[in-house]
């Protein structure tokens, strides 16, 4: 076996003094060109997998379940919101491990569920979106905690509104919701809308409700919540890492296969320029840890928010997406009237330490602040979030980010109905007879 040819270093440090350009190509000829290739199969790989995914979610035939409110969230508002935790905590199990051979050969991906409230001129529907086979799940879920709600499979409404903008009858406002800091950190959840004496719950669904019920003739609000099931491993790993920084505690995080592989060239010139210009490639010796005792003397504030990261570690998550939409004919749209109140809702579960979302209105939301080509943007973002929603897509538009069982709960739960007044939300008597709710065809 022959000898390797010797990489000369002399050489590439004398045409980096000369040329920029015969350095690179003295890199390609003598082992760079691995890199390319290591890229093109990465592209090729990753290229084939999205092909196949996108195979898969075409091929997905989803169910739309209307919810009737069941009456007994009167008698007992103080434990109502932890049952629909306990739905939540119950849904997980519909996370799945997909095989090798099932992700890479047909595109497998874990399915979502989809939570949604509508308003369709005014009449309130809770509804779940997700495919059939979730569907016995779903049920036994609510079942088990409101065995009086009912249950019925109905057309999904997202259907009957135009698909393309611009339109001549109606109009579109919609967003999608973004975390402005760390998902790992909660929102402001349903046990502080308790009073701290009395327990009564004052239930931050209520202004959403009463605003979906004010909508009139041509006037439709959804408000969809994605629930992507996800193993726990990671999730966790990554909510101890910021434990340990809120602590004060040193945390080293090792590089992927990845990023080793592709930091090489850079790490070797590195070591090559501080070879050249005599420094030292010698690692520094971490300095001695001044704040070993933070955990100490952390503030009050700073507690609580370890605290509350710690709480929001130990229950189970979801990786989720929320959007909302608002459309309604032309002659009617009235875009500040619903979509504030659906950003007052929102931000009463924001906090300025901790977690806050907000509409995005650059990436795929709309504004009217965009310079050029304002109106066909806009339009094109219509589109996208509209096809987005009716797809439920968990994979399009923003990155989604994690949501306990908890702050779930807080967002889509059934209300206390003695707190609500809206007269058109659906509600279902004990032992009613009529039929079943049909959503109507605007």
């Amino acid at each position: 076996m022959g000898d390797l040819p010797a990489f000369d270093i002399n050489a590439l440090l004398a045409s980096m003094g000369s040329s920029p350009f015969d350095a690179m190509s003295y890199l390609f000829f003598n082992g760079g060109w691995v890199l390319f290739i290591v890229a093109f199969v990465w592209m090729f790989i990753y290229g084939w997998l999205e092909y196949k995914q996108t195979k898969y979610l075409q091929s997905k035939v989803g169910i739309c379940l209307a919810i009737d409110i069941p009456k007994n969230t009167e008698r007992d508002a103080g434990q109502a919101l932890r049952g629909v935790e306990n739905i939540f905590a119950h849904l997980a199990g519909a996370h799945s491990s997909i095989s090798w051979t099932d992700k890479w050969f047909k595109g497998a991906l874990q399915d979502e569920i989809s939570l949604e409230i509508i308003s369709i001129e005014g009449r309130v529907q809770f509804i779940v979106y997700t495919v059939r086979r979730f569907r016995d799940l779903v049920e036994a879920s609510i079942y088990a905690q409101y065995p009086e709600a009912e249950i019925v499979e109905v057309e999904d409404y997202s259907k009957n509104a135009p698909s393309h903008y611009p339109d001549r009858e109606y109009d579109l406002w919609a967003t999608e919701m973004t975390p402005v800091k760390s998902d790992l950190y909660p929102i402001k959840t349903y046990p502080l809308f308790e009073h701290s004496m009395t327990s009564e719950l004052k239930d931050p669904i209520s202004v959403l409700l009463e605003a979906f019920s004010r909508l009139g003739p041509g006037e439709q609000a959804w408000l969809q919540f994605i629930l992507i099931p996800i193993e726990q491993k990671k999730y966790r790993e990554k909510a101890e890492a910021l434990i340990k920084k809120l602590k004060g505690e040193k945390t080293v995080s090792k590089p992927s296969l990845l990023e080793q592989i592709l930091f090489a060239p850079f790490n070797l010139f590195i070591a090559m320029a501080n070879a050249f210009m005599g420094g030292s490639t010698e690692a520094k010796k971490p300095e001695k840890d001044m704040f070993a005792a933070k955990i100490f003397n952390l503030t009050p504030g700073e507690r609580k928010v370890l605290e509350a990261v710690e709480n929001k570690a130990s229950k189970i998550a979801y990786t989720c997406k929320i959007r909302f939409v608002y459309v309604a004919k032309k002659a009617v749209f009235e875009k500040p009237r619903i979509v504030n109140s659906f950003i007052g809702f929102m931000k009463q579960m924001n906090t300025n330490d901790m977690l806050a979302l907000k509409p995005d209105l650059k990436k795929v939301g709309l504004t009217g602040s965009r310079w050029f080509f304002k109106d066909k943007r806009n339009n094109l973002h219509k589109n996208r979030l509209i096809k987005h929603y009716r797809q439920r897509s968990a994979w399009d538009g923003m990155p989604p980010y994690y949501l306990n069982t908890e702050e779930l709960a807080t967002y889509w739960h059934f209300p206390h109905t003695f707190q609500v007044r809206a007269p058109q939300l659906k509600k279902r008597e004990v032992k009613s007879v009529e039929p079943p709710y049909n959503l109507p065809i605007v």
